[in-house]
C-alpha cells in the first residue's frame, strides 16, 4: 500500500534504502541480539551530532547567500 502523502511515501522510500545499505554495509539488519541497549542509544546519539553539523553547516550557507545578496543591492 502506498501513502496518500507524497512526503510520506518518500520517507518510507528512503527508509527501505536506508535498510537495504545496511544489510549491505553491515551484513545486517537492526533487528540483532548481540546489541545492547547502550550501544543503539551511542548510535542515534552519534547520528544526532550528525544532524547538528548538517544544520549548521546549511544555515551557514543560507546566511551567506543572504549576506551576497545584500551586498549587491548596496550597490
Amino acid at each position: 500500500m502506498r501513502a496518500k502523502s507524497k512526503i510520506l511515501q518518500e520517507v518510507i522510500d528512503d527508509l527501505f534504502e536506508r535498510e537495504v545499505k545496511g544489510l549491505e554495509t553491515y551484513g545486517t539488519t537492526v533487528d540483532r541480539d548481540d546489541y545492547e541497549l547502550k550501544n543503539w542509544l551511542q548510535e542515534a546519539y552519534e547520528e544526532c551530532l550528525d544532524k547538528c553539523i548538517y544544520l549548521k553547516a546549511a544555515i551557514k550557507k543560507i546566511e551567506n547567500a543572504q549576506n551576497i545578496q545584500e551586498a549587491k543591492s548596496n550597490l
